[in-house]
């Protein structure tokens, strides 16, 4: 399956598959939150160290975009200039068909719905347009900000996965599990 590039709007965010030329922006994004984004991105992190490595960052996600691997794009305020956070699908499963959703906003935006209407959004593009049968998230059962963003985008909690996810510092951490159903998929 080959992924198209993404570009979808809200009344307040654009979300777009990343060009090279967004490779500042995103660094300056993930350099800037690296204490909060330690536990949950670690590959991220370790793939954006400076502005080469984020444009190789963009390119491999690109490439794994066509590939139908995963679909990694940036959450952009409406202007379509100014980056406030990244989201991805990933672990893309064809057979299934099934993906989780990955997602983080700058701390500068914290608390303002942003991360919640992405991630909707975000979400049912990938059931109308990719055709996910289903959707999951994994959230680390301290991350409270993180299960609002799920419930408030019509995810339901189905269980707790015990050592499932490895840290940044090498951390295992447990995870909530969050899915969403395609109901209209056949």
């Amino acid at each position: 399956m080959k992924i198209a590039p993404l570009k979808i709007e809200s009344p307040r965010v654009l979300i777009r598959t990343y060009t090279i030329a967004d490779a500042s922006s995103l660094f300056k994004l993930i350099d800037s939150n690296k204490e909060i984004l330690a536990d949950y991105f670690p590959m991220t992190i370790e793939s954006t160290s400076g502005i080469m490595a984020t444009r190789k960052y963009i390119l491999t996600r690109n490439s794994e975009r066509k590939s139908g691997l995963s679909l990694f794009a940036g959450i952009f305020l409406k202007d379509g200039k100014t980056l406030i956070g990244q989201i991805c699908a990933k672990d893309i499963n064809q057979r299934v068909p099934k993906c989780e959703i990955g997602y983080f906003i700058d701390k500068s935006h914290f608390g303002k719905g942003f991360c919640s209407e992405a991630t909707k959004l975000f979400s049912d593009y990938c059931f109308e347009k990719i055709g996910f049968a289903k959707i999951t998230l994994r959230i680390e059962p301290k991350n409270t900000a993180s299960k609002k963003v799920a419930e408030k985008s019509s995810y339901e909690f189905i269980g707790l996965a015990k050592n499932d996810f490895r840290s940044t510092k090498g951390r295992l951490m447990d995870c909530e599990l969050w899915e969403r159903i395609n109901s209209n998929f056949h």
